[in-house]
């Protein structure tokens, strides 16, 4: 039992329905009844039967709801019987006594009503800190990339020049490659060549000693036999340094690849500087994109979980209230019936009076998580551009030489690094999908039923 001020000023007694309250406050008129009724008669020393009726009867009042109910039923049916048999009649204080109990029967309705109140409004504030919770809108494309520092064309452009650069270098270490090490000049007759990389065993000519022995230095055939052989073999080996000349053809004595890779490098490194900062914007839109979209979803999830936990609670405590209600209602019914001039017939109308959810309509509670018309809990559709994916490769660099894109750069696969994923990564497969339908826009059912099962 509380007391707070009214707006007149005067004491107040706001309280919830409780049945010790509502024994002390009986016990207390008792009291004053009975001091009353001795000064009033000079000899009376008990309370009048119709307050220690109700004092007696709402003594079973601390038991459980149903047990309170009950009490209600046998406290009407006790007063009944009472005013029946004429045993007591009311008097001055059971009058004071009742418009004493209707004050506060009143304060308790309105406390009910205010508590009935504060409960849709936690549950209100609850759904609001929902319905606060914004999806982020998609990334207007346009805009972002006007803003980008290095754009996909600064990029394109830095990879055109670095093109002639890197021809020139590998044609130069193809030629001293095809120079430095011909099938011609490796044959075996011409070794040792400095144009063969693996010259292997050079011939001997002792293999061709039993060729000479035994053969007569006096007789002219066997000498010019001899000597036609060895010019066969010199024609040989003439016909082999020939070949070996011819192969190298266009060669240069020597070649300074290594000036013209370090040109190629400086310019590569470039453009894989300008690269990377053009990708490092796509990297950032995406850590920007998954941290709103994981800022949206823990504070839906948070406050919604917030929400459904609130109603539980207020609908857990309703029944509660409205069996308050259910008993405020009858014994208002009781204290009119014991004030009115028929007594008797209005105490059985109380009794007989059966209270239902009609009879506190007002107290009923919204719960928004169960209306179909609460915000739903939204998810991520825009597809993310993922630096070193396939997709983005393709999609930017398609007119790169694939020779000149870097293997690894720190934007690479960025997005998949991310601590979360509630937004997906544009794949190769729609790029492969986008483009059979460019390619066969008069056969669109055809096309896609193929590319489905192709990347199936």
């Amino acid at each position: 039992l509380g007391t707070s001020r009214s707006p007149r000023g005067g004491p107040q007694l706001a309280m919830k329905f409780g049945c010790v309250g509502i024994v002390s406050i009986l016990f207390s008129f008792q009291g004053a009844a009975a001091v009353s009724s001795q000064r009033a008669t000079g000899a009376k020393s008990s309370s009048s039967p119709w307050l220690s009726l109700l004092t007696n009867s709402w003594a079973l009042s601390g038991e459980s709801q149903p047990d309170q109910t009950k009490g209600l039923d046998s406290l009407a049916h006790d007063i009944v019987q009472l005013a029946k048999t004429g045993a007591a009649a009311p008097d001055a204080t059971m009058t004071s006594a009742i418009d004493s109990i209707r004050s506060i029967v009143t304060d308790m309705k309105a406390a009910v009503n205010d508590s009935h109140s504060a409960a849709q409004a936690a549950i209100d504030q609850k759904a609001n800190l929902v319905t606060a919770c914004k999806a982020p809108a998609a990334t207007d494309m346009t805009n972002f990339q006007l803003a980008m520092p290095v754009n996909a064309e600064a990029v394109l452009t830095c990879r055109e020049s670095e093109k002639p650069l890197y021809d020139s270098y590998t044609l130069c270490e193809s030629e001293k490659a095809r120079c430095s090490n011909t099938n011609e000049c490796c044959a075996a007759l011409v070794q040792p060549n400095k144009y063969c990389l693996n010259p292997g065993i050079a011939p001997s000519p002792l293999q061709y000693e039993s060729t000479c022995e035994g053969a007569s230095m006096c007789k002219e055939a066997d000498m010019t036999s001899k000597l036609a052989f060895f010019k066969g073999k010199l024609q040989e080996l003439d016909a082999a340094e020939a070949a070996c000349e011819t192969s190298r053809a266009g060669c240069q004595e020597s070649y300074d690849c290594a000036t013209k890779e370090a040109a190629w490098k400086t310019q590569k490194l470039a453009c894989h500087d300008k690269q990377t900062e053009f990708e490092q914007s796509y990297c950032n839109l995406a850590t920007s994109v998954e941290a709103q979209w994981d800022s949206y979803l823990r504070c839906y999830d948070v406050n919604k979980t917030g929400l459904v936990s609130e109603e539980q609670k207020q609908a857990a405590a309703l029944p509660g209230r409205q069996q308050e209600w259910r008993a405020l209602l009858r014994i208002d019914c009781l204290l009119s019936a014991l004030a009115s001039s028929d007594v008797n017939a209005e105490l059985e109308t109380c009794i007989k009076a059966n209270y239902t959810a009609d009879d506190w309509k007002h107290l009923s509670l919204s719960y928004p998580s169960k209306l179909d018309t609460f915000v739903a809990r939204q998810s991520c559709s825009e597809e993310l551009l993922a630096p070193g994916t396939t997709y983005f490769k393709e999609h930017m660099y398609s007119k790169v030489d694939k020779a000149l894109m870097p293997e690894q750069l720190t934007t690479y696969f960025c997005v998949s690094g991310l601590s979360t994923s509630h937004c997906s990564a544009k794949t190769s497969a729609m790029l492969l999908l986008t483009k059979a339908v460019k390619r066969h826009h008069g056969h669109r059912h055809l096309t896609f039923r193929r590319l489905a099962h192709k990347h199936h």
